[in-house]
């Protein structure tokens, strides 16, 4: 890659968290007319600015907007209030303490923390437009502008088309494929991250081959490049963009997760894109997206030898447990696994090498005040990597257990487990049955992603 397309790059990558979670955008009902209270419409030379962006979007993306979007500029009071509101609605507080004690089980976020406060006022600070799927507007953040203390309709003077962007692809994909199909109100669901990748990461893509003055038609070898530059936290840390030390001083695994539909997305839809054009993209909104973290982290997962997340469904174990009422569960993923180990190792090579070749997993955790059991059971794809996990797995520290239950399930425990509730679990868990997957490879030929497909821009 050339120093000058590395370089803006690297200067774009900070934008990459600016337009989180677009389903948060609206507390408004379907049924009212126009842009919601707080947001202005544009006038004069924004407004012609923006049909520029609309055009320039479309090419790259390669869709045409079935209709014009609607669009606003809005404070930052107006902003907290509506991300506060839609917090609330899509995200309710048992649900965020649910999954704020599960983090907490894992170790992964401070004893301290309420996830009912620290996540708006987070997502908040990184916000500088979004897109509503279910209002169908898109709104630019106004803040402050710090050179001359005025205001401007984004909050980093020189980045707006690049946010424009981005965000007139979510519009685009919604007037194609309807973006609420790919909400979910589970935070704690593997499948609902690897679906916001797949929307966050295709409008990435678009935002940063237009920044950088380049088709998708890159030579082979560029993900690779990409790939080694994303991995550097170097690459997206930046204190003078909005957000940048908030987003730095966040728990890692919080920060992480938000940035990997950005981040871990975009190359998804790059490597896509280079493997079947945008027939397989398109395929993948319209017909079949990705299901698992894993698929997005290795996409020949999803279009090539086909590796579907094996389904677990843990038994009901509370009945065991009456004195610990509080109940969390969800699914780490292999997002989740590697970012647990890399966290607790402190090696990311090792993290990584460990969380492949993960199959599914389920975890529950049982609470009551200072009391917490943690159970995690997980299914391997092959022998080895069950033992490659469980030799990584041992160094996460006291107070965690990891059994092998069979060749290729391992359960993992924290908490005051008795010796003889821990035989009687890893009976339970040793008989849970694994739905197997289908695995349905896709017939590139058949739906106009073949090679030639993949030359195309």
């Amino acid at each position: 890659m050339d120093r000058p397309l590395a370089h803006r790059l690297r200067v774009l990558a900070p934008l990459l968290v600016l337009a989180l979670f677009p389903a948060l955008a609206a507390a408004q009902t379907a049924a009212e007319k126009g842009l919601p209270d707080g947001v202005v419409p544009l006038e004069g030379a924004l407004e012609e600015r923006i049909r520029g962006l609309v055009e320039r979007a479309e090419k790259l993306r390669g869709l045409k907007a079935l209709r014009p979007v609607r669009t606003g500029v809005l404070g930052e009071a107006a902003l907290q209030a509506q991300m506060t509101a839609a917090i609330q609605e899509h995200l309710d507080p048992d649900q965020l303490r649910s999954l704020e004690l599960g983090l907490k089980a894992f170790g992964l976020i401070p004893e301290t923390m309420s996830l009912v406060r620290y996540l708006p006022e987070l997502m908040t600070s990184q916000v500088a437009g979004y897109y509503d799927s279910e209002r169908k507007y898109l709104a630019l953040v106004r803040r402050p502008a710090p050179e001359t203390g005025g205001s401007s309709p984004l909050s980093a003077a020189g980045f707006e088309d690049l946010v424009v962007i981005h965000e007139l692809v979510h519009a685009l994909q919604d007037q194609h494929f309807d973006l609420q199909r790919f909400e979910s109100t589970d935070p704690a669901s593997d499948e609902s991250t690897a679906l916001t990748a797949l929307v966050e990461g295709d409008a990435t893509l678009v935002m940063l081959f237009d920044a950088a003055g380049v088709n998708l038609s890159l030579p082979p070898g560029v993900d690779q490049i990409l790939e080694k530059a994303l991995e550097n936290p170097a690459f997206y840390d930046s204190a003078d963009l909005p957000g940048g030390e908030a987003m730095r001083e966040a728990p890692p695994f919080l920060r992480d997760s938000l940035l990997f539909g950005y981040l871990k997305g975009f190359l998804f839809a790059f490597k896509v894109r280079q493997a079947g054009g945008q027939a397989l993209l398109d395929y993948a909104f319209a017909t079949d997206p990705p299901r698992s973290t894993e698929q997005i982290l290795h996409p020949e997962k999803w279009h090539g030898d086909r590796d579907d997340p094996i389904d677990l469904k843990l038994p009901d174990l509370g009945a065991g447990l009456p004195r610990l009422a509080e109940r969390s569960g969800g699914e780490m993923g292999e997002l989740g696994v590697y970012l647990l180990l890399r966290e607790k190792l402190g090696d990311a090579g090792r993290a990584g090498r460990a969380a492949a070749g993960w199959g599914g997993d389920r975890f529950e955790v049982y609470a009551r005040g200072g009391e917490r059991r943690l159970v995690w059971l997980l299914d391997w794809d092959t022998e080895r990597d069950a033992h490659e996990f469980i030799a990584a797995a041992r160094g996460l520290g006291r107070g965690w257990r990891i059994e092998r239950l069979a060749t290729r399930r391992v359960a993992v425990l924290r908490g005051d487990w008795p010796r003889q509730e821990r035989s009687a679990l890893r009976e339970r868990l040793a008989a849970v049955a694994a739905q197997a997957p289908r695995n349905a490879r896709i017939d590139l030929a058949a739906i106009g992603a073949g090679a030639h497909a993949a030359r195309q821009p």
